[in-house]
């Protein structure tokens, strides 16, 4: 199966190859179909980024492109830099394992990536006409179930996958909660979504240095939310988590008899 392999990344030149490099090549991934994207604004970040990666046997021929700031513009032009039809996988860079359920309480390594997720999911997005999948959201076996979901719900942009599309409707306009908006997008324009539950990644998200997060404060993620929920106001609602202080959004296909969707990003802090 042909399929790139996208990772946006930013501030993270010794993290992208201790951790989602490294698990790649674990797997045998091809390093000739993997792409860093970084911030081509910032003076000497990709610079910093090519001599990390050129004493790293693996990574020293990985192409960097030079993209743009913001992780939601970066993945607007990720996917604009591919040609249409491209099956397009995007990993953060932070990844620490690819998980799948074994039982309710254990999860476990995913022996074959290509074959129990790209393969899987590309299959399964061409199956009900879908053009994104993705995992489920927490690593946290009790909830995850052995299904793929093709309703409304939150694909997580840690590992997705999308055939390729440059419709300016899909293009994102948040980068806290740019995958929430995503989902939604696709979900509207598309009509359905494909997401593997039984798979999860394991990852620090928020806590790493660098990232979104040198530029996160209550306040941002405050803005962006609203954003998302004003534009999709029949999809879903805001609400402030109270353990948190955080803004959330609760998810709901008002086509589907008001059935909720509840999603947390609070439980990913």
């Amino acid at each position: 199966m042909n399929y790139s392999i996208a990772i946006p990344s930013y501030h993270r030149e010794h993290t992208v190859q201790k951790k989602t490099l490294k698990v790649l090549e674990s797997y045998n991934i091809d390093p000739a179909n993997i792409k860093i994207f970084v911030n081509d604004v910032e003076e000497g970040e990709y610079d910093r980024y090519a001599n990390a990666l050129k004493e790293n046997p693996y990574a020293k021929d990985i192409e960097i492109i030079r993209g743009v700031p913001t992780i939601g513009a970066q993945r607007n032009f990720i996917e604009r830099w591919y040609p249409e039809g491209t099956r397009l996988m995007m990993f953060d860079d932070d990844i620490e394992e690819v998980q799948v359920k074994i039982s309710e309480q254990k999860l476990g390594r995913v022996e074959d990536l290509e074959k129990e997720i790209i393969q899987q999911g590309f299959d399964e997005c061409e199956k009900v006409g879908a053009k994104t999948f993705g995992i489920y959201a927490a690593a946290n076996a009790y909830f995850m179930k052995d299904r793929v979901y093709n309703e409304l719900c939150y694909i997580i942009a840690s590992m997705f996958g999308v055939i390729v599309e440059h419709d300016d409707y899909l293009a994102r306009v948040t980068n806290h909660g740019e995958d929430y908006e995503y989902s939604l997008r696709q979900y509207v324009k598309n009509g359905v979504l494909t997401r593997l539950d039984k798979y999860t990644v394991k990852s620090r998200y928020y806590k790493e240095e660098g990232g979104l997060q040198d530029v996160r404060t209550k306040e941002y993620v405050h803005s962006s939310i609203q954003i998302i929920a004003d534009l999709f106001p029949e999809l879903c609602t805001m609400y402030i988590r109270e353990s948190t202080g955080h803004a959330e959004l609760k998810l709901h296909d008002r086509n589907k008899k008001y059935r909720k969707v509840e999603s947390s990003l609070a439980d990913l802090f």
